[in-house]
């Protein structure tokens, strides 16, 4: 699942949720994070989840940055996301929070 503001697509950058697969030395691959029931796709705890956005570098082309977003941080940058705020704002409150 991604989220993206509205009215500018990707300005305050994109809020993704997804898993992680180890190989453990049984040769079992184990996906991150545990989950004793069915993972949910509305349950926040049942993913990592980070924030990617691009920034324009000096040289004029563009770089893809992603900040890891704790699941109990999620709900705020949702709303951040939605009300289409700058990026500046979002990544403050991430660093400011931790």
């Amino acid at each position: 699942m991604k989220l993206r503001g509205d009215r500018v697509p990707g300005r305050s950058g994109t809020l993704c949720q997804r898993t992680k697969k180890k190989k453990l030395q049984n040769g079992q691959i184990q996906e991150y994070p545990l989950v004793s029931v069915e993972r949910d796709a509305h349950n926040v705890f049942h993913w990592f989840w980070h924030l990617t956005y691009k920034q324009k570098e000096s040289d004029g082309k563009y770089k893809s940055h992603t900040v890891s977003v704790r699941p109990e941080q999620v709900a705020a940058v949702k709303v951040l996301i939605a009300g289409n705020v700058q990026l500046e704002v979002v990544l403050s409150y991430l660093y400011s929070s931790k």
